[in-house]
């Protein structure tokens, strides 16, 4: 697995950062839409904004998950623990934080934990 290089890192940073402006303005406003214009929404790309687009989708219990995980991966931001897995302690692959920046495991534990 390789681990993300520190630009990239900055770039997963600042997606957490939107994310949570995102879920909080969502968890405040039940009917809250994200906009999705070629434009940059604060911290928040067209690309990411189309990822966390089906933020406003969950129910209010799934957002506030969300809202848990993000938190958590922020306080691994400031902790200097962002990007390894909070099991195995391995670099979680680049790949998956891309796709799901709050992540707080590497896929093969993740499946693991999976298949119990």
């Amino acid at each position: 697995m390789i681990g993300p290089s520190e630009e990239q890192l900055t770039r997963l940073h600042e997606r957490l950062l939107a994310a949570r402006e995102i879920a909080q303005a969502l968890l405040g406003r039940r009917d809250a839409r994200v906009e999705a214009s070629g434009q940059t929404i604060g911290r928040l790309t067209r690309m990411d904004a189309l990822q966390l687009q089906g933020m406003s989708q969950l129910s209010r219990g799934q957002l506030a998950i969300r809202m848990q995980q993000i938190e958590a991966a922020l306080r691994a931001w400031e902790a200097g623990r962002y990007g390894a897995c909070n099991r195995c302690r391995q670099p979680i692959d680049t790949e998956r934080l891309e796709a799901l920046p709050e992540a707080p495991l590497c896929l093969p534990c993740q499946e693991a934990i999976e298949a119990r």
